[in-house]
């Protein structure tokens, strides 16, 4: 009787995970949509510096998940962490360095002049970007230790924590940058809690 509630269990959990998660990644613009009670020009811009700045990270490391999580399993949990983290942290910081100088000049270029973004937006949409790929990176640590509540929940919280962030009475390009780069931590943070307390355990 336990094996089919188990897996009905474990699979409602991997469906949040995966609808929290393609909101985060592939649904924000709707996201700032919903928030925002006229995004503009301005806000077709960000959207645009948004969907741009997180593509060259995100898209390599979700075709690379499954490999994560084997590279996990065969290894102890935490530390096996440190590698992928050190390696995802020098690219994040070259692809945040690479943004803030060539990302105007580049946004120009490909869609026109009246796509204008500072370097100093792009590269802090980049660091949320980095920021979203390290909570991909823990989640994937989590379903390699079997904790399915706690990926599911690192997820819906982050996605929640975002939200809420782009309710806050600030600028359209503030609250953007704050909600991409604290929402993810929120997640960060719950997954890296459980597999503490595996370790302790």
């Amino acid at each position: 009787a336990g094996g089919p509630v188990t897996f009905l269990r474990g699979a409602a959990h991997s469906i949040a995970a995966a609808g929290a998660s393609a909101i985060l990644v592939m649904g924000f613009p709707v996201l700032l949509k919903a928030t925002s009670a006229n995004l503009g020009a301005a806000g077709g811009v960000v959207i645009l510096a948004v969907t741009l700045t997180r593509a060259p990270l995100l898209v390599p490391l979700t075709a690379m998940q499954g490999n994560l999580i084997a590279h996990f399993v065969d290894n102890r949990r935490l530390r096996a962490l440190l590698t992928p983290a050190l390696v995802l942290a020098g690219l994040g910081a070259l692809a945040v360095l690479a943004a803030g100088l060539l990302g105007p000049w580049l946004l120009r270029t490909l869609f026109g002049p009246e796509y204008a973004a500072s370097g100093a937006l792009l590269a802090w949409l980049t660091a949320g970007a980095v920021a979203i790929a390290f909570l991909t990176l823990t989640g994937a640590a989590t379903v390699a230790a079997a904790l399915h509540r706690a990926y599911a929940v690192g997820w819906v919280s982050a996605t929640v924590a975002a939200a809420l962030l782009l309710l806050l009475p600030l600028d359209l390009q503030t609250r953007t940058i704050v909600a991409l780069m604290c929402g993810p931590l929120v997640g960060i943070v719950v997954h890296l809690a459980a597999l503490g307390a595996i370790r302790r355990r």
